[in-house]
């Protein structure tokens, strides 16, 4: 269904796509998968098992939006739409020998450059500017085909923008992907970065170009990804992600439902319960694992607000509004199951008791047309843990965390991870330390900073010790037992990508000789598939601690492999780069 967002206007003239035979409208600066999802079509692609799969995490990590786009297997969440394109679901099996269209065979491209930033996020955006105001060469990727990252969310190019209508979110990542612009960054949207086979190695893939990148100084800010909870029916086509549905709606100006439950941990959820809202979805609840605020937690709250006076205020906010709309914040409670046929159409959750076991007996129901869910993030280590780059393992929030400096500097030389790709912060942190990554990048380059640019640089380091107290403290707050996979069946599928179950996983992990993640991958298949372990290697890493396996850092996780994201190797067999050039401006 598509909606109104405030500052963001819609063109009026529509194109056409195809689905399946079936026509249907999409607009300039939409993706595939907010003109399906507009359209009322939830079913991208097939699995072996014969089960279909939609969109998931809208933010092409999942794979589960894959569509079959002019023959070609595309994410459909970061393809474009285009007058006149065919759409088909993605088969479970790929299509015969030489049935492929032909792509072209253009060498690589090889090219230098000062400073390669990896994603165009908060951290990103930040770095950008700060290495160019300070004279080097930069030049960022981006899988997007617009600047601003999962936080800002920037609408399409079809988008028109009305300026003093934007809300603050909006605006501020529209400023900073301009200044970047203004200090001289250069970009490449709608670009994967599919292979790091060195610090000043970097393979990058567009639809028409193949690049391999050579920078002095590496700044990864790819961000985070949510993680879900495992539950009966969470493949169901309607089950995303709460990023995903926050894309849809301030992005596209699309919401996935008309009547929607909201499940998770975290402020998040509360703020998309509140937009999806106020563009006129029924929000049934709001399903938080947390507990609700209380004297217990007073000390946690003020010094929240003594941090950042203006987050806290914010989040006062979205809960007033939720309040005044009617719509109930469940605290402690946890989605446990998601029903329907093709399409999710009821959804169960749980009391939380004081034990922190889940109370099934007091479930409560809803009729729903979608869900969504994120019990937190996990960071996009891929890159990082190629390169070498040294990870440990936080059990309590299952993932893995870079060692890393305030200023993202790594035991990689060279190497910086910025913002949420490292550890959680916010984009606030994350800001911060892309801005201090460029500089302390700079120094490395022997680049002199001025008086302006070390004022900034030292407003930086408050802002990044100040944010991370507000973060320790935010999560205090919203610390919640986690059920873990009490609430599986042993059919409940821990691999969406490869259809591997609970009960199949566990026959193994029991086994002498399975040691380690990568064992049980290979007896499993469990993170073979497109999102490449993302979703499942935090699930398995908290089953093989619970079996007693030793999980400390990142040695016992999948090791990292090239390509990190689907790459048609037809695109990759082509005449090898040619001889590096002097540094450019893209």
């Amino acid at each position: 269904m598509r909606v109104k967002v405030p500052g963001v206007r819609r063109q009026s003239t529509p194109l056409k796509l195809r689905y399946e035979g079936r026509e249907i409208d999409a607009f300039p600066g939409e993706t595939v998968m907010s003109a399906l999802v507009a359209a009322g079509i939830w079913t991208f692609r097939e699995t072996r098992d014969g089960d279909c799969r939609g969109p998931f995490c809208g933010m092409g990590v999942c794979g589960e939006c894959t569509v079959s786009a002019a023959g070609v297997p595309r994410r459909a969440c970061l393809e474009p739409v285009s007058d006149g394109l065919e759409i088909s679901r993605q088969p479970a099996r790929a299509a015969a020998p030489g049935t492929s269209p032909a792509l072209r065979e253009d060498p690589w491209e090889d090219i230098a450059i000062d400073v390669l930033v990896v994603g165009a996020g908060p951290a990103g955006l930040a770095a950008a500017r700060t290495a160019a105001e300070g004279g080097a060469s930069v030049l960022v990727v981006d899988e997007r085909r617009k600047a601003g990252g999962q936080y800002f969310k920037q609408p399409g190019e079809g988008f028109d923008i009305e300026e003093a209508d934007l809300d603050h979110q909006f605006a501020e990542g529209r400023a900073l992907a301009a200044a970047a612009v203004r200090a001289g960054a250069g970009f490449l949207f709608g670009a994967t970065v599919w292979g790091a086979f060195g610090p000043d190695e970097i393979g990058v893939h567009t639809d028409d170009r193949c690049l391999l990148i050579r920078p002095r100084r590496l700044v990864l800010s790819p961000g985070a990804y949510e993680q879900p909870l495992p539950v009966p029916g969470w493949t169901l086509p309607g089950v995303l992600t709460t990023g995903a549905a926050q894309t849809l709606l301030r992005a596209y100006q699309t919401v996935p439902g008309r009547r929607m439950l909201v499940a998770g941990n975290g402020p998040l959820n509360l703020q998309v319960a509140r937009e999806l809202r106020r563009a006129g979805v029924d929000v049934v609840a709001v399903a938080e694992s947390a507990p609700p605020p209380g004297p217990r937690l007073a000390w946690p709250l003020l010094r929240m607000a003594a941090a950042s006076p203006g987050l806290v205020a914010a989040g006062i906010g979205h809960v007033l509004a939720l309040r005044a709309a009617r719509v109930p914040v469940l605290h402690r409670h946890v989605l446990v199951e998601a029903t329907g046929d093709d399409r999710v159409t009821y959804a169960r959750v749980a009391p939380i008791g004081p034990d922190g076991h889940v109370d099934l007996a007091r479930a409560r129901g809803f009729d729903v047309d979608a869900v969504c869910m994120g019990y937190g993030f996990l960071p996009q280590a891929e890159l990082a843990r190629a390169l070498g780059c040294s990870h440990g393992y936080d059990a309590d929030r299952g993932a893995l965390v870079a060692e890393r400096a305030l200023d993202g500097r790594t035991d990689v030389d060279g190497v910086f991870i910025a913002g949420d790709a490292g550890a959680l912060g916010g984009a606030r942190v994350a800001i911060a330390q892309g801005t201090l990554a460029a500089a302390s990048a700079l120094s490395d380059l022997g680049v002199p900073i001025g008086p302006a640019p070390r004022r900034r640089r030292a407003a930086a380091m408050r802002q990044a010790r100040r944010h991370l107290r507000f973060q320790a403290a935010l999560w205090r707050v919203y610390r919640a037992p986690s059920p873990g996979l009490s609430l599986t069946r042993g059919d409940t599928l821990v691999c969406r990508c490869e259809n591997v179950t609970r009960a199949a996983i566990e026959s193994r992990m029991h086994l002498d000789h399975v040691t380690t993640l990568g064992a049980i991958k290979r007896l499993t298949r469990a993170g073979m598939g497109r999102c490449q372990g993302r979703y499942c290697a935090p699930v398995l890493a908290r089953m093989a601690r619970e079996a007693g396996l030793e999980i400390v850092d990142d040695d016992a996780f999948f090791a990292p492999r090239a390509p990190f994201k689907p790459v048609p190797i037809a695109r990759l067999a082509r005449p090898g780069p040619v001889r590096p050039r002097a540094p450019v401006s893209l």
